[in-house]
C-alpha cells in the first residue's frame, strides 16, 4: 500500500484506546512507527554504495521481506518504544509519586501503542497483490488475498474521515470549551466522557476501513468467478483463474484465467451487465479480453533454470507467463508478471523480465524492463478514470 495510506491507518489505530491514555503524541508515534517497514527501500541502496552489486531483482527479493514479518514487529517495536519512553521521561520531568492521572505512560503501554501501529502495515500490504513474507524468517513465502489496490480511493478517505470525526468529537468536548462556572472537580469526569466519545468514533471508522477490505474480497471471488464462468469450452481445462485490483479500485478487475493450453486475460467491472444472446468472456458487460497460447520451447527451459528468473518466478507467486522469439540472430525469453498489466486486459505486464541468449547458447542478458505504454501519461488518467466508474 501507498505510504501515506500507511500512516492514515498507523495513526487510527492510536485512537483505539492509546491516545486516550497516552496523550496527542500517541497519534504522531504511531503515524511514523507504520512506515518504519518500509524502510527496507534503502537496503539496496546502501549496498551498492558499499560495492555490492545489485540489481532490480535484488529489490524485489528484500522489499516487504522481514521487516514486513509479523515475527520481526514485536522486535522492531521494541526499540521504538524504548526510545519513546525514554523522550517521554526526560521531557516531561514528572515525579514517580505524582498524583495517578499525572503518571506517565507504562512502557508496556507505549510498546503496544507502537507494536499495534507497526502490525498493520504487514496486514494491509497482505491485502494486496504484490505479496508480503507475513511468516519470514520461517518462510519466504510471499502471501496476498488480492482485495484492495496499492493506491486505492475509498479506503485512505475512510482513515480521513474517521480520524477528522475523532479531532472534532475532540474538539467539542475538550472542558476548555465547557462554562466558566462548571467546577473544576466536573471538568476530569468531561475529560473521561470526550475520550470515551472518541473511542467509540475511532472503532466505527476503522470497522468501516477493515470492512471495505472485506468487501474487495468479495469483489475478487466475484470476479475470479465471472471469469471462470465465462470461459468457453474451447479454451481448454481451467487450471487456475484469479483477479486482481485496477488500481484506485476494488470494482474494475484485471481476470487472469490460465487453461492448459493458453492464458486468458480480461477486464472485468464487478457491476457489469451481462450481454443478452452472447457465451463465453464477451459475455460480461464490456468486457475486453487478450489471449496468447502457451510456449514450449527448450530457451523458456534453459532460462527458466536461472537464478534471477527464479526470484521473478518466486517475486509473482508463479503466476508468469514465458513467451520465446528469435530477433536478430539472438533467442529472447521473456517472462511476464501476470498480476499487473496496463490496459487491463493486456497479455503483457508491465515489468517483464527478458533473457537473451545468443544462436549457440550463451547468456547475453537478464534485464527487467518497463513494458511500453499505450499512450502518454495525460491520455491514460483520464482512461483509468473512465473504467473505474463506466462498466
Amino acid at each position: 500500500m501507498d505510504s501515506l495510506t500507511h500512516v492514515l491507518l498507523s495513526a487510527t489505530t492510536a485512537q483505539l484506546g492509546f491516545r486516550q491514555r497516552i496523550g496527542r503524541d500517541a497519534a504522531w508515534v504511531a503515524a511514523a512507527a507504520g512506515i518504519l517497514p518500509d524502510l527496507d527501500i534503502v537496503v539496496t541502496p546502501f549496498l551498492t554504495l558499499s560495492g555490492v552489486e545489485v540489481d532490480d531483482l535484488s529489490t524485489l527479493a528484500v522489499h516487504r521481506g522481514l521487516s514486513h514479518s509479523l515475527l520481526f514487529a514485536p522486535l522492531l517495536a521494541a526499540p521504538a518504544a524504548l526510545m519513546w519512553w525514554w523522550f517521554r521521561r526526560k521531557i516531561d520531568g514528572r515525579k514517580a509519586d505524582a498524583a495517578p492521572g499525572q503518571r506517565p505512560a507504562s512502557f508496556l503501554l507505549l510498546y503496544c501503542c507502537v507494536l499495534a501501529a507497526l502490525a498493520t502495515h504487514p496486514l494491509l500490504d497482505w491485502c494486496t497483490s504484490y505479496g508480503t513474507e507475513l511468516l519470514a524468517p520461517l518462510t519466504r513465502t510471499r502471501y496476498a488475498i488480492d482485495c484492495v489496490p496499492i493506491v486505492d480511493i475509498i479506503y485512505p478517505s475512510l482513515l480521513v474521515l474517521t480520524l477528522l470525526a475523532c479531532y472534532l468529537t475532540r474538539k467539542l468536548a475538550r472542558p476548555a470549551l465547557l462554562p466558566a462556572c462548571l467546577p473544576e472537580a466536573g471538568r476530569p469526569a468531561s475529560r473521561g466522557k470526550a475520550a470515551r466519545a472518541t473511542l467509540v468514533v475511532a472503532w466505527v471508522g476503522f470497522g468501516l476501513s477493515v470492512s471495505y477490505l472485506a468487501t474487495g474480497r468479495l469483489m475478487h471471488d466475484r470476479a475470479a468467478s465471472l471469469a471462470r464462468a465465462a470461459v468457453g469450452a474451447d479454451a481448454g481445462k481451467v487450471i487456475r483463474a484469479d483477479a486482481y485490483p485496477s488500481m484506485g479500485t476494488i470494482f474494475l478487475w484485471r481476470a487472469v484465467i490460465e487453461t492448459d493450453s493458453q492464458w486468458l486475460v480480461a477486464r472485468v467491472h464487478v457491476f457489469g451487465d451481462k450481454r443478452p444472446g452472447s457465451t463465453g468472456l464477451a459475455a460480461i458487460g464490456r468486457m475486453r479480453l487478450e489471449t496468447a497460447a502457451k510456449q514450449d520451447s527448450p530457451w523458456i527451459d534453459k532460462a527458466s533454470e536461472l537464478h534471477q528468473v527464479k526470484t521473478y518466478r518466486w517475486f509473482a507467486g508463479g503466476r508468469v507467463r514465458a513467451e520465446c522469439e528469435q530477433a536478430n540472430g539472438k533467442w529472447v525469453v521473456t517472462f511476464h508478471d501476470m498480476r499487473y498489466g496496463w490496459p487491463q486486459e493486456s497479455i503483457r505486464s508491465m515489468w517483464p523480465l527478458e533473457v537473451v541468449f545468443s544462436a549457440d547458447g550463451k547468456l547475453l542478458d537478464v534485464t527487467r524492463r518497463r513494458a511500453e505504454r499505450r499512450g502518454r501519461l495525460e491520455e491514460l488518467i483520464p482512461a483509468m478514470w473512465h473504467d473505474i466508474w463506466n462498466p
